[in-house]
Parts: C-alpha cells; sequence; structure tokens
C-alpha cells in the first residue's frame, strides 16, 4: 500500500473509531461534567497536507468539513435514554467493516494470525471455528453478538476485530487466508481501558434536534472513504451484506 494511501487510511480509521460509537438519541440533561464535542467528518481539512489533499481530490473526494456536537457518556447511562432509529448510524458502522477488510485484503501488511474473541466469562464453552475454512464453524461463531474475529498483522501496533458478517468478503477477496488456523481469547484483551465491566464503550450520542447535522458528516465521510478505497466490487460486496441484515 502507497505511504500516501496508508497515511489517510489511518487518518479515515482514527473519524470511524469515533462515529462508530454515535448514537442518536432524544434531548436529555446531562450531568455537569459533561461537556459537548464537535465530531468532524472526513476528511478534516485541517489536518491535511498538500499531498494528501492531491490525492483525495484526484479520486474524487469532495474537500468539505462538517461536523456535529455530540457528548460522551458511559454506556450505562446512554442505555437509560430514548433512542432515535437514525439510518446514519447503521451506515457509518458499515463504512467502518469497509474500511477495516480493505485494510486487511489490500495487500499491505500481511496478517500473521486471526483469533476469534468473545465475552468468555459469560460464555466460556463457546465452540469456535478451528480455522477460516470451517464454514459450519464460522457460520455458528457469527450467530452471536459479541463475536469477533481479530487479524493480527505484521508490524502493525493495533489489530483489526471485525464481525463475522464481513468474513465471507473477506475470504472472496483474500483465499489464502483459508488457511490460518483460528485462536480463542477474551474480548476484553482486544478493548480499549475506556470500558465497562461488560466491555461496552461510551457512546458519542448525538441529540434529534442535531440529526441533520449527523447526517451530513455520516454522507461526507462514508462518500469519502468508498473514494479512498477505490474498489467498487469491495464496496459492492458490503453493501450487500448490510442490505441483508
Amino acid at each position: 500500500m502507497p505511504n500516501t494511501l496508508a497515511k489517510l487510511v489511518q487518518e479515515a480509521s482514527g473519524t470511524l473509531t469515533q462515529l462508530t460509537k454515535v448514537r442518536c438519541v432524544e434531548s436529555y440533561p446531562l450531568p455537569s461534567g459533561v461537556k459537548p464535542k464537535n465530531l468532524f467528518s472526513w476528511p478534516n481539512t485541517r489536518y491535511l497536507d498538500v499531498e494528501g489533499a492531491s490525492f483525495l481530490e484526484a479520486r474524487g473526494v469532495r474537500l468539505l468539513d462538517n461536523h456535529v456536537k455530540s457528548f460522551s457518556v458511559p454506556y450505562r447511562l446512554y442505555d437509560k435514554m430514548e433512542k432515535v432509529d437514525d439510518a446514519g448510524v447503521a451506515e457509518i458502522q458499515m463504512t467502518r467493516t469497509l474500511l477495516d477488510v480493505f485494510q486487511i485484503v489490500s495487500g499491505g501488511k500481511p496478517v500473521s494470525a486471526i483469533t476469534a474473541v468473545w465475552d468468555t466469562a459469560e460464555q466460556p464453552s463457546r465452540t469456535i471455528p478451528t480455522s477460516m475454512s470451517d464454514a459450519r464453524g464460522l457460520k455458528e461463531f457469527a450467530a452471536h453478538k459479541d463475536s469477533f474475529l481479530v487479524f493480527h498483522r505484521e508490524g502493525e501496533k493495533y489489530d483489526i476485530k471485525l464481525r463475522p458478517s464481513a468474513f465471507s468478503v473477506v475470504l472472496q477477496e483474500k483465499p489464502e487466508l483459508r488457511d490460518f488456523s483460528i485462536h480463542r481469547n477474551d474480548l476484553r484483551c482486544f478493548a480499549s481501558d475506556k470500558v465497562d465491566h461488560k466491555v461496552r464503550k461510551n457512546r458519542n450520542i448525538v441529540f434529534h434536534a442535531h440529526r441533520g447535522f449527523l447526517q451530513k458528516v455520516v454522507r461526507q465521510t462514508n462518500d469519502a472513504v468508498e473514494k479512498l478505497i477505490g474498489n467498487a466490487d469491495l464496496v459492492s460486496g458490503i453493501k450487500a451484506l448490510y442490505s441483508k441484515k
């Protein structure tokens, strides 16, 4: 993967890490210690150098800045709020999956190992697939909401934690991964420090009144990531998976 592309992928990944925590809710009074923070679309032109801007413009990415006001709250607080269904939340999760799959299959750092992870404290005896060619095992493992496969890559500090829905696309794009055996571990070993006892992250809540701004952030980011990747077949494959949900 060329250096400029790799750098932009990492920047997009950082933005998506924050956007995938977004949930839309009705307005609520919040504790005094909870302060607003703006979440920006990607790319954020304030942090884009000339080389990156030229690369993106050549791929048809519009260099626009959109943002939405959000509040980072513990999951237990978010869980008590009245949720508002917003298609943008699902769309940004799809884009996160798209970018993760792209990193695995794009010919960058090679995959060195694959680990099946879940909440082993809750389900210590869950059956896992023996390898990436174990279609039945992968299907059974994917039936659980807290199941992930973690892809470890040579020379990379951060692993890629992928939901089971995308396994088929990964194997289609990179069939040599079928030869990999699958290890097992607890989900907590691959979570950040900012999770609760059930391995749930804080949520970036956006009030319903700001939903329009959220939609602009999502549209800009989704369009930019798809054009950054520049692989229509991969984009279509991921979209097809999510359309079945």
